[in-house]
Protein backbone atom coordinates (compact mmCIF):
# COMPACT_ATOMS: atom_id res chain seq x y z
CA UNK A 1 0.00 0.00 0.00
CA UNK A 2 1.05 3.59 -0.50
CA UNK A 3 3.44 5.18 2.01
CA UNK A 4 1.58 7.13 4.70
CA UNK A 5 4.22 9.85 4.37
CA UNK A 6 3.26 10.45 0.77
CA UNK A 7 2.12 14.04 0.28
CA UNK A 8 -1.30 14.17 -1.28
CA UNK A 9 -1.83 16.29 -4.33
CA UNK A 10 -4.30 19.13 -4.68
CA UNK A 11 -7.96 18.25 -5.04
CA UNK A 12 -10.84 20.29 -6.34
CA UNK A 13 -14.11 20.72 -4.49
CA UNK A 14 -15.92 18.75 -7.19
CA UNK A 15 -13.82 15.67 -6.39
CA UNK A 16 -14.76 15.56 -2.73
CA UNK A 17 -17.84 15.13 -0.53
CA UNK A 18 -18.65 18.15 1.59
CA UNK A 19 -19.38 17.57 5.28
CA UNK A 20 -22.82 19.11 4.92
CA UNK A 21 -23.68 16.72 2.08
CA UNK A 22 -23.59 13.67 4.32
CA UNK A 23 -26.22 15.02 6.68
CA UNK A 24 -24.06 14.79 9.77
CA UNK A 25 -23.08 18.40 10.43
CA UNK A 26 -21.84 19.33 12.94
CA UNK A 27 -19.23 16.65 13.43
CA UNK A 28 -16.51 16.59 16.04
CA UNK A 29 -12.78 16.33 15.56
CA UNK A 30 -10.43 17.99 13.10
CA UNK A 31 -12.40 16.86 10.06
CA UNK A 32 -15.35 18.94 11.29
CA UNK A 33 -13.43 22.14 10.47
CA UNK A 34 -13.13 22.88 6.80
CA UNK A 35 -9.72 24.51 7.15
CA UNK A 36 -8.34 21.37 8.83
CA UNK A 37 -10.17 18.99 6.53
CA UNK A 38 -8.44 20.46 3.48
CA UNK A 39 -5.13 19.18 4.84
CA UNK A 40 -6.59 15.73 5.57
CA UNK A 41 -8.14 15.09 2.17
CA UNK A 42 -6.57 12.31 0.16
CA UNK A 43 -5.66 12.96 -3.46
CA UNK A 44 -7.40 10.99 -6.23
CA UNK A 45 -3.99 10.06 -7.62
CA UNK A 46 -3.07 8.29 -4.39
CA UNK A 47 -6.37 6.44 -4.23
CA UNK A 48 -6.12 5.38 -7.86
CA UNK A 49 -2.56 4.19 -7.38
CA UNK A 50 -3.52 1.98 -4.44
CA UNK A 51 -6.56 0.69 -6.35
CA UNK A 52 -4.40 -0.23 -9.35
CA UNK A 53 -1.95 -2.03 -7.07
CA UNK A 54 -4.82 -3.97 -5.49
CA UNK A 55 -6.13 -4.98 -8.89
CA UNK A 56 -2.70 -6.23 -9.96
CA UNK A 57 -2.47 -8.32 -6.80
CA UNK A 58 -5.89 -9.83 -7.48
CA UNK A 59 -4.85 -10.77 -11.01
CA UNK A 60 -1.52 -12.20 -9.88
CA UNK A 61 -2.63 -14.03 -6.71
CA UNK A 62 -6.30 -14.66 -7.41
CA UNK A 63 -9.18 -12.69 -5.85
CA UNK A 64 -9.62 -14.89 -2.77
CA UNK A 65 -5.97 -14.85 -1.72
CA UNK A 66 -5.46 -11.16 -2.49
CA UNK A 67 -8.69 -10.04 -0.86
CA UNK A 68 -8.03 -12.01 2.31
CA UNK A 69 -4.50 -10.68 2.63
CA UNK A 70 -5.71 -7.13 1.95
CA UNK A 71 -8.40 -7.40 4.60
CA UNK A 72 -6.38 -9.07 7.34
CA UNK A 73 -4.61 -6.08 8.86
CA UNK A 74 -7.28 -3.57 7.93
CA UNK A 75 -10.11 -5.49 9.56
CA UNK A 76 -8.05 -5.85 12.71
CA UNK A 77 -7.49 -2.09 12.84
CA UNK A 78 -11.16 -1.43 12.12
CA UNK A 79 -12.44 -3.69 14.90
CA UNK A 80 -9.92 -2.22 17.32
CA UNK A 81 -11.26 1.22 16.51
CA UNK A 82 -14.85 0.10 17.05
CA UNK A 83 -14.11 -1.59 20.36
CA UNK A 84 -12.30 1.49 21.67
CA UNK A 85 -8.91 -0.18 21.89
CA UNK A 86 -7.55 2.61 19.71
CA UNK A 87 -8.74 5.93 18.32
CA UNK A 88 -6.35 5.71 15.41
CA UNK A 89 -7.74 6.30 11.93
CA UNK A 90 -4.67 7.01 9.84
CA UNK A 91 -4.55 7.50 6.09
CA UNK A 92 -3.25 3.96 5.53
CA UNK A 93 -6.42 2.57 7.07
CA UNK A 94 -8.74 5.05 5.34
CA UNK A 95 -7.22 4.42 1.91
CA UNK A 96 -7.12 0.64 2.34
CA UNK A 97 -10.70 0.29 3.55
CA UNK A 98 -12.17 2.69 0.99
CA UNK A 99 -10.31 1.10 -1.92
CA UNK A 100 -11.29 -2.34 -0.66
CA UNK A 101 -14.95 -1.38 -0.34
CA UNK A 102 -14.98 0.14 -3.82
CA UNK A 103 -13.47 -2.99 -5.37
CA UNK A 104 -15.26 -5.78 -3.49
CA UNK A 105 -18.61 -5.58 -1.75
CA UNK A 106 -17.59 -8.27 0.70
CA UNK A 107 -15.20 -5.74 2.25
CA UNK A 108 -18.10 -3.33 2.61
CA UNK A 109 -20.19 -6.05 4.25
CA UNK A 110 -17.38 -6.86 6.68
CA UNK A 111 -17.05 -3.19 7.65
CA UNK A 112 -20.82 -2.94 8.24
CA UNK A 113 -21.17 -6.17 10.20
CA UNK A 114 -18.32 -5.16 12.50
CA UNK A 115 -20.16 -1.97 13.42
CA UNK A 116 -23.42 -3.79 14.17
CA UNK A 117 -21.76 -5.98 16.77
CA UNK A 118 -18.57 -7.76 17.73
CA UNK A 119 -17.73 -10.42 15.14
CA UNK A 120 -14.66 -12.62 15.27
CA UNK A 121 -11.96 -11.00 13.13
CA UNK A 122 -11.17 -14.29 11.40
CA UNK A 123 -14.79 -14.64 10.27
CA UNK A 124 -14.75 -11.15 8.81
CA UNK A 125 -11.51 -11.84 6.91
CA UNK A 126 -13.01 -15.11 5.66
CA UNK A 127 -16.09 -13.18 4.53
CA UNK A 128 -13.90 -10.86 2.45
CA UNK A 129 -11.81 -13.70 1.01
CA UNK A 130 -14.65 -16.16 0.39
CA UNK A 131 -17.92 -14.21 0.12
CA UNK A 132 -19.77 -17.11 -1.55
CA UNK A 133 -18.81 -19.64 1.08
CA UNK A 134 -21.93 -20.84 2.95
CA UNK A 135 -20.48 -19.67 6.27
CA UNK A 136 -19.92 -16.17 4.85
CA UNK A 137 -23.37 -16.02 3.27
CA UNK A 138 -24.89 -17.15 6.55
CA UNK A 139 -22.98 -14.57 8.56
CA UNK A 140 -24.23 -11.70 6.39
CA UNK A 141 -27.79 -13.01 6.23
CA UNK A 142 -28.06 -13.76 9.94
CA UNK A 143 -26.61 -10.41 11.03
CA UNK A 144 -28.79 -8.29 8.75
CA UNK A 145 -31.91 -10.38 9.37
CA UNK A 146 -31.37 -9.94 13.10
CA UNK A 147 -31.44 -6.17 12.60
CA UNK A 148 -34.80 -6.34 10.87
CA UNK A 149 -36.49 -9.08 12.89
CA UNK A 150 -34.97 -9.57 16.37
CA UNK A 151 -36.47 -7.18 18.91
CA UNK A 152 -33.77 -8.02 21.42
CA UNK A 153 -30.96 -6.96 19.06
CA UNK A 154 -30.30 -3.43 20.30
CA UNK A 155 -27.38 -1.39 18.95
CA UNK A 156 -24.42 -0.70 21.18
CA UNK A 157 -24.57 3.11 21.11
CA UNK A 158 -20.88 3.60 21.87
CA UNK A 159 -19.70 1.12 19.26
CA UNK A 160 -22.08 2.49 16.64
CA UNK A 161 -21.04 6.08 17.33
CA UNK A 162 -17.40 5.12 16.88
CA UNK A 163 -18.35 3.59 13.56
CA UNK A 164 -20.41 6.60 12.51
CA UNK A 165 -17.60 9.00 13.34
CA UNK A 166 -15.03 6.90 11.48
CA UNK A 167 -17.21 6.41 8.40
CA UNK A 168 -18.03 10.13 8.24
CA UNK A 169 -14.29 10.80 8.50
CA UNK A 170 -13.65 8.49 5.53
CA UNK A 171 -16.45 9.96 3.44
CA UNK A 172 -15.14 13.48 3.88
CA UNK A 173 -11.51 12.58 3.18
CA UNK A 174 -11.66 10.43 0.05
CA UNK A 175 -12.67 11.52 -3.45
CA UNK A 176 -15.58 10.27 -5.50
CA UNK A 177 -16.11 7.39 -6.27
CA UNK A 178 -14.33 5.99 -3.21
CA UNK A 179 -16.80 7.56 -0.78
CA UNK A 180 -19.89 5.84 -2.22
CA UNK A 181 -19.73 2.55 -0.31
CA UNK A 182 -18.67 4.18 3.00
CA UNK A 183 -21.67 6.49 2.56
CA UNK A 184 -23.93 3.48 2.05
CA UNK A 185 -22.59 1.77 5.17
CA UNK A 186 -23.00 5.01 7.09
CA UNK A 187 -26.61 5.27 5.94
CA UNK A 188 -27.35 1.75 7.17
CA UNK A 189 -25.77 2.30 10.58
CA UNK A 190 -27.67 5.57 11.03
CA UNK A 191 -30.91 3.77 10.12
CA UNK A 192 -30.01 1.00 12.58
CA UNK A 193 -29.60 3.46 15.47
CA UNK A 194 -32.73 5.45 14.61
CA UNK A 195 -31.34 8.57 12.95
CA UNK A 196 -33.55 8.34 9.87
CA UNK A 197 -33.15 11.89 8.60
CA UNK A 198 -29.37 11.67 8.51
CA UNK A 199 -29.55 8.12 7.18
CA UNK A 200 -31.72 9.17 4.26
CA UNK A 201 -29.42 12.10 3.50
CA UNK A 202 -26.46 9.73 3.27
CA UNK A 203 -28.34 7.15 1.21
CA UNK A 204 -29.59 9.70 -1.28
CA UNK A 205 -26.16 11.28 -1.57
CA UNK A 206 -24.63 7.87 -2.29
CA UNK A 207 -27.27 7.25 -4.96
CA UNK A 208 -26.63 10.66 -6.49
CA UNK A 209 -23.00 9.58 -6.95
CA UNK A 210 -23.80 6.02 -8.04
CA UNK A 211 -27.39 5.08 -8.83
CA UNK A 212 -26.38 1.39 -8.80
CA UNK A 213 -25.46 1.44 -5.10
CA UNK A 214 -27.86 -1.24 -3.88
CA UNK A 215 -27.22 -0.88 -0.14
CA UNK A 216 -28.08 2.82 -0.30
CA UNK A 217 -31.18 2.01 -2.35
CA UNK A 218 -32.28 -0.55 0.26
CA UNK A 219 -31.88 1.96 3.07
CA UNK A 220 -33.67 4.73 1.19
CA UNK A 221 -36.49 2.33 0.33
CA UNK A 222 -36.82 1.14 3.92
CA UNK A 223 -37.06 4.68 5.23
CA UNK A 224 -39.54 5.61 2.51
CA UNK A 225 -41.76 2.67 3.53
CA UNK A 226 -41.24 3.44 7.23
CA UNK A 227 -39.55 0.09 7.80
CA UNK A 228 -37.53 0.20 11.00
CA UNK A 229 -35.34 -2.22 12.93
CA UNK A 230 -37.28 -4.58 15.16
CA UNK A 231 -35.90 -3.03 18.36
CA UNK A 232 -37.30 0.35 17.35
CA UNK A 233 -40.72 -1.12 16.58
CA UNK A 234 -40.79 -2.68 20.05
CA UNK A 235 -39.73 0.59 21.70
CA UNK A 236 -42.46 2.51 19.90
CA UNK A 237 -45.10 -0.02 20.97
CA UNK A 238 -44.02 0.36 24.58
Amino acid sequence: MADDNMVDGNTTDGDMTDINDVGLHPLTGPYAREEDLCELRIAPERMDGVRDSFRRRRRAEGPSEADGEWARGLIGSWTSRLSGETDELDSHMVVGLCVGMSETLSMRDAVLLAVMGPVDERRLVELVAKPRDPHSVGLVYDTLTTGFEDESAIPDPVRCQRGIDALAHMVCRVPVPYCVQPLAVLSFVLWWVGRDEQSLACALHALSLDEQCMLAAIVAGAIGREVRPAWRERRDRE
